[in-house]
């Protein structure tokens, strides 16, 4: 039992050294004994209920809280993803490859063939996630992405950030509508997102148009949180 809790004790704290903004869930992994011990207190409950489904969900809903589903995961682009895309509208090939080294991995960055960056970890997948932490802090640094927005890479998560902003104030989520711009003008999305804030205010920004959906959204969400910005609506409680 005491290992048990020095290695959930270990997780925890890794969680919280992370940084609030790490991309897709972060890059520590999990104890496996973490899922045991869920599994048990869901059992356990669900026993004690005399098998209620709706009583059960009730109550370990509330555990769980804050759930990440699927649209929330979606507020964080991967970024091996958004790395592949950045690379790709500049015609070059970007991947990532990862290396046994002893008891860890070794990440290594390529951009067309060349090493730009790498990272190591005790597992695969944390260090191709690190790894790609470095290229887009290192991409930043080189150029912006998006000229029509102030801030390298802001777009990126801007999704993220207004969500997040609209769980903080309590207001209900960001709402998207995306259309096509133009259909005679080949597959170009504009999208345009509502805000509600706590005055009861209805807000509605659009975006620039994009070639894809989700990248239309991005913009939008962009737009609205500057907008916010610059009512204040950031600053006030």
């Amino acid at each position: 039992m005491f290992i048990i809790i020095l290695q959930v004790g270990k997780f925890a704290r890794a969680v919280e050294e992370e940084a609030d903004d790490v991309p897709h869930g972060g890059s520590v992994t999990a104890p496996k004994v973490l899922a045991d011990i869920v599994e048990s207190v869901a059992g356990a409950i669900f026993k004690d209920v005399d098998s209620n489904v709706k009583q059960y969900e009730g109550i370990f809903r509330g555990l769980l809280e804050p759930i990440i589903g699927p649209e929330e995961l979606e507020q964080q682009p991967q970024p091996i993803a958004l790395l592949n895309e950045l690379y790709q509208k500049q015609g070059k090939v970007f991947h990532i490859k990862p290396e046994k080294k002893g008891s860890t991995y070794e990440a290594r960055a390529y951009v067309d063939g060349k090493v730009v960056a790498s990272c190591s970890s005790e597992d695969k997948k944390s260090a191709k996630l690190r790894a790609a932490r470095i290229c887009l802090s290192q991409f930043a640094q080189r150029e912006p992405v998006n000229r029509g927005f102030d801030g390298t890479l802001e777009i990126a998560e801007a999704k993220k950030k207004l969500h997040d902003l609209c769980v903080k104030k309590k207001w209900s989520k960001p709402k998207y509508e995306t259309e096509l711009a133009d259909p005679s003008h080949g597959k170009e999305y504009v999208c345009t997102v509502v805000v509600v804030t706590g005055d009861h205010v209805r807000h509605s920004e659009m975006g620039e148009k994009r070639s894809r959906k989700k990248e239309a959204e991005r913009c939008a969400a962009f737009q609205m949180y500057h907008a916010l910005r610059q009512s204040n609506y950031l600053s006030l409680p």
